[in-house]
């Protein structure tokens, strides 16, 4: 009898060293490479730096003022939040996505020295090529010692949610925090295990014909299962992108107050 429940037992605290393990961040080895680091055309729109890439890649990037002429301050430890477009969007993608998170009042609320963003470009017409797109965002963190390695929340659109949440699972070492608005990725239950400690916010619409059906069960299981997580499904919004107001179901709580609280923990 006693040989059994000493079984039970190291069992039990297998499985509680199991779960804290796989529910414990690990840190992403960033990895330099010149293709990346080096742009090509560099041009200031208004408070954005426009860069593009020997890869073919391009990118809009914020920085608050007092870090734009000091981006090896490290002390500055910004969050960094990436924007992914919709399909045939890249003409909007700054004034759709990327504006609501450089506004001040949102600036002044969401870390002590304000946040850094990215809205990257996609190199046809939608997202391709996970591997690419974490070097793309690592060299440019690398290239702005301002921003803080450990602390970047992805933001996407349609086929950007989609590729958002495709990019956490294939580099699930890269994002703190994912929000994706009417995304359709299917995740698979061994992907689900390596992104338990990432924070996702995930938001779908019932009316969203082929975009619900695929995405749903995605949204259900990271809202379930992984850290400090959020799932939202609506009845009649159709095809939309999550704003900072929108509610979650706890306590009145905006997606605005759940990315806060993501990135100051």
């Amino acid at each position: 009898m006693r040989r059994i429940l000493l079984i039970i037992a190291l069992f039990i605290i297998f499985g509680i060293i199991s779960i804290c393990y796989l529910y414990t961040r690990k840190p992403l080895k960033f990895t330099p490479d010149a293709a990346y680091l080096w742009p090509e055309e560099t041009h200031l729109h208004g408070e954005w730096l426009y860069e593009t890439l020997p890869t073919g890649h391009s990118y809009f990037l914020y920085l608050p003022e007092k870090y734009r002429n000091d981006r090896d301050n490290e002390s500055a430890t910004l969050p960094l939040i990436v924007t992914f477009h919709g399909s045939c969007e890249k003409g909007t993608a700054v004034s759709k996505l990327g504006v609501q998170f450089t506004k001040p009042d949102f600036q002044k609320k969401i870390f002590q020295n304000g946040a850094a963003v990215l809205v990257v470009l996609s190199r046809v017409e939608y997202f391709t090529d996970p591997h690419s797109m974490s070097l793309l965002i690592q060299n440019i963190v690398l290239r702005n010692k301002c921003i803080d390695k450990t602390n970047i929340i992805g933001y996407g659109f349609s086929q950007g949610a989609k590729f958002v949440v495709e990019l956490a699972c294939a580099e699930p070492r890269l994002f703190r925090g994912v929000i994706s608005g009417s995304g359709f990725y299917i995740i698979s239950y061994k992907e689900l295990l390596t992104v338990l400690p990432v924070s996702f916010y995930l938001a779908l619409s019932e009316n969203d014909s082929g975009i619900f059906e695929q995405g749903v069960k995605t949204g259900k299981l990271c809202g379930r299962w992984c850290h400090n997580s959020r799932y939202v499904q609506y009845k009649t919004r159709y095809h939309f992108l999550v704003t900072l107001k929108d509610k979650t179901e706890k306590n009145n709580e905006t997606m605005e107050d759940w990315l806060i609280s993501v990135v100051n923990e």
